[in-house]
């Protein structure tokens, strides 16, 4: 009958300790948890996110570095064509809209 108890106590003790390190960790996480919390959020807030036209810029790169000087003088003139049409579109707009309140008045 005693070789049967030590065992049993051996387990227990075992059982013990590992319930002693339980409540250590918990209590631990209960007194020093939120303040683990308030840094780890401080840290999140002043860290910066990256810009959000970063991909843009990117892309922007990419696409400058594949152009050759031809293409780049092809885009200015039909930048410039196109500048040149929405003016005229503009004037004439203005003109047919002082024409009509002549007519009106």
């Amino acid at each position: 009958m005693s070789q049967v108890n030590p065992p049993n106590i051996d387990s227990l003790s075992a059982h013990e300790r590992a319930l002693r390190e339980q409540i250590a960790q918990l209590q631990d996480f209960v007194e020093h948890g939120p303040e683990r919390e308030r840094v780890a959020r401080e840290e999140e807030m002043q860290t910066l996110p990256p810009p959000s036209d970063l991909l843009g810029r990117k892309r922007e790169k990419e696409f400058m570095e594949k152009l050759s000087r031809g293409e780049l003088k092809n885009q200015k003139r039909n930048q410039t064509k196109s500048g040149f049409l929405l003016a005229l579109l503009l004037l004439a707009i203005l003109t047919l809209g002082m024409w009509i309140y002549r007519i009106v008045q």
